[in-house]
C-alpha cells in the first residue's frame, strides 16, 4: 500500500500541511522536522531532501554506549567524541555498561523508549555473539556504528589503525639503532591487541638491524605491566627497547623498573599506545602512539549521518582512523 502524507501526519500527530512543508524542504521547527523525517523514513515514504535535513538545524540524538572503567582511557575517549558531536549538531547521550555484560534487550528498550536516531557502541567486553544478538533485537535499519574492531564485524565500524601504529613503533626503534627489542602484548583474544602486535612484529621481522628477542602477554592493565617488568628482569638477554601494547602496561612497567633502578631511555627504551594525557606529564615523558579521539568521533558521526541519509549503504564497512607516533623522553 502506498504511503501518503496522511499516514505520516497520523504517525507524528502533525497536520498534513506541516508534513508537506517539511517534505518539500521549507524551514520549520527543527524538532518538528526531525520527527517528520524520521516517520517518513520509517514508513518508507520517498524523501528526496532527507540528507539535507540532517545538514541543517536538525539535532540528531545519538546514544553512546561504552564499557567505562576508572582511568584516563575512557575519559579521553568520551571527551573526544563529545567534542566531535558538539561540532556536528549531535546530542550525545552517554550510557555506561560498567563492568558487566548488560542484557541486550535493555539496550533495545532504551533505544525504543527514548527515540534515539542512532547508536555508537564501544564495549570491549562484548563478544561477537553479543553484537549479533544486538542486531537481532534492534529495529530494522536502525543505524549502529561500532568503535570495536572485530575480525568479522557485525556493524559498520570506525576504529584506529592499530596495525599501522605498531608498525610506526618498530620503525622508531630501527631509526634509533636499537638492535634488540621486545613486546608486551595485550590480551590475545582481542583484535586490537593482535593488530598492534602484528604491525610491530611484521616491521621488525623484515629488518636486518633489529631482532625481536622477548615477549610477554599482558591484559592491558597497569598490574600486568608490573608483571611484565618482573619477567623482563629475570631475562638473561634483555631487549634494548620495548613496545607496550597500551599506556597502562607501559606505565606499570616503567614504574616498577624505576623502583629497581633502571633509567629510561639509557637502560631501556619504551613506547606505549593511546597517548593518554599522563604520557606528557610523566617523568620521564612517555613516547606513545597517538590516537585522536575527536577524529574518531567525527568519522563515527559522519558514518552515522550517511547511514541515516541513504537507504543503500554497504553493509559492515570498516573505516580506519590514522595514528601517529609521538616520540618523547622514554625512547
Amino acid at each position: 500500500m502506498k504511503v501518503t502524507l496522511k499516514d505520516i501526519a497520523e504517525d507524528t500527530g502533525f497536520s498534513i500541511s506541516t508534513v508537506s512543508r517539511v517534505l518539500n524542504g521549507f524551514d520549520t521547527n527543527p524538532d518538528t522536522k526531525k520527527a517528520i523525517l524520521k516517520s517518513a523514513k520509517k514508513l518508507n515514504y520517498p524523501v528526496q531532501n532527507y540528507q539535507e535535513g540532517l545538514k541543517g538545524d536538525n539535532i540528531l540524538d545519538v546514544l553512546l554506549i561504552v564499557g567505562i572503567q576508572v582511568g584516563e582511557f575512557y575519559a579521553s575517549f568520551f571527551d573526544g567524541l563529545n567534542k566531535a558531536a558538539s561540532r556536528q549538531n549531535v546530542r550525545l547521550s552517554l550510557s555506561s555498561l560498567e563492568d558487566h555484560i548488560p542484557k541486550i534487550e535493555d539496550i533495545a528498550q532504551k533505544v525504543k523508549k527514548e527515540e534515539y536516531d542512532g547508536l555508537i557502541i564501544n564495549a570491549p567486553r562484548f563478544w561477537k555473539k553479543h553484537y549479533k544478538k544486538l542486531r537481532e533485537v534492534l529495529p530494522k535499519d536502525f543505524p549502529v556504528v561500532s568503535n570495536e574492531l572485530l575480525d568479522n564485524p557485525v556493524f559498520n565500524t570506525v576504529g584506529f589503525d592499530n596495525y599501522g601504529g605498531g608498525h610506526l613503533v618498530g620503525q622508531h626503534f630501527s631509526d634509533r639503532s636499537y638492535e634488540t627489542c621486545g613486546i608486551i602484548h595485550g590480551p590475545a583474544d582481542k583484535n586490537v591487541s593482535r593488530q598492534r602486535a602484528h604491525g610491530f612484529m611484521d616491521y621488525v621481522k623484515r629488518q636486518e638491524d633489529i631482532t625481536l628477542n622477548w615477549e610477554f602477554e599482558g591484559d592491558f592493565s597497569f598490574e600486568s605491566g608490573i608483571q611484565a617488568f618482573h619477567a623482563f628482569d629475570k631475562t638473561k638477554n634483555k631487549p634494548r627497547a620495548i613496545f607496550a601494547g597500551n599506556d597502562n602496561m607501559c606505565q606499570g612497567f616503567m614504574q616498577q623498573a624505576m623502583v629497581e633502578g633502571y633509567d629510561f631511555p639509557e637502560d631501556i627504551a619504551i613506547v606505549g599506545f593511546d597517548d593518554l594525557p599522563i604520557c606528557s606529564r610523566h617523568v620521564p615523558k612517555i613516547s606513545s602512539v597517538h590516537t585522536h579521539y575527536e577524529h574518531l568521533g567525527t568519522v563515527s558521526i559522519q558514518k552515522m549521518k550517511a547511514l541515516l541519509g541513504e537507504d543503500e549503504q554497504p553493509d559492515r564497512m570498516i573505516n580506519l582512523v590514522p595514528t601517529e607516533l609521538v616520540a618523547r623522553e622514554s625512547s
